[in-house]
C-alpha cells in the first residue's frame, strides 16, 4: 500500500512526476505547515510542520477519509428500517399468551427494548436479512441477559 501512496502522492497538480530537488542542483529541504482550523470560527485547532508535505497530505487524506467511513457505518448500520424495529418490538411484547398488568407490561417492553438494541448492536440488518435464524437466537440470549 506504501508504494501506492507514493505512486499518488509523487504526482503533481499536472500529473507529471515531482522533483524533490532544485532548480540549482540542489537537493531541496521541503517542509510545510499544516493547521487544522475549525469550519465555522476558523480558529487554529492542530498546527504542525511535515518534511515531506506531500506524503503527509495523501496520508492524512487516506485516514481521514476510512475514519469518516467507518463512523458512518458504525453510526448507521446499527438501525433496522422502522416496520422491522417495530415488528419485532411488537412480537416480543405481545408474545404472552395471558392478558398482563399494566406493570408487567411496561416491564416486558422495556425488557423487549433491551434485546433489540443489544441484539441491533450485535447483529446489522444486512447479516439479519440473511441469518434470521442467528438473529433470534441472540434476541432470545440479549432478552435472558437483559431480565
Amino acid at each position: 500500500m506504501n508504494s501506492l501512496i507514493d505512486g499518488v502522492i509523487n504526482l503533481n497538480q499536472h500529473g507529471e512526476q515531482m522533483s524533490e530537488s532544485c532548480s540549482c542542483g540542489d537537493k531541496a529541504e521541503v517542509n510545510a505547515t499544516v493547521k487544522l482550523h475549525c469550519k465555522t470560527c476558523a480558529s487554529v485547532i492542530e498546527k504542525f510542520v511535515v518534511k515531506k508535505p506531500l506524503k503527509a497530505a495523501g496520508l492524512a487524506a487516506i485516514l481521514a477519509y476510512s475514519s469518516s467511513s467507518f463512523i458512518g457505518y458504525a453510526i448507521t448500520d446499527n438501525r433496522y428500517p422502522l416496520e422491522v424495529e417495530y415488528a419485532v418490538l411488537e412480537a416480543c411484547t405481545n408474545s404472552h399468551k395471558k392478558p398482563l398488568s399494566y406493570s408487567l407490561y411496561g416491564s416486558k417492553k422495556k425488557l423487549c427494548l433491551c434485546a433489540l438494541e443489544d441484539t441491533m448492536n450485535e447483529i446489522s440488518y444486512v447479516r439479519f436479512k440473511v441469518n434470521e435464524k442467528g438473529f433470534l437466537k441472540a434476541f432470545e440470549g440479549n432478552a435472558k441477559e437483559c431480565k
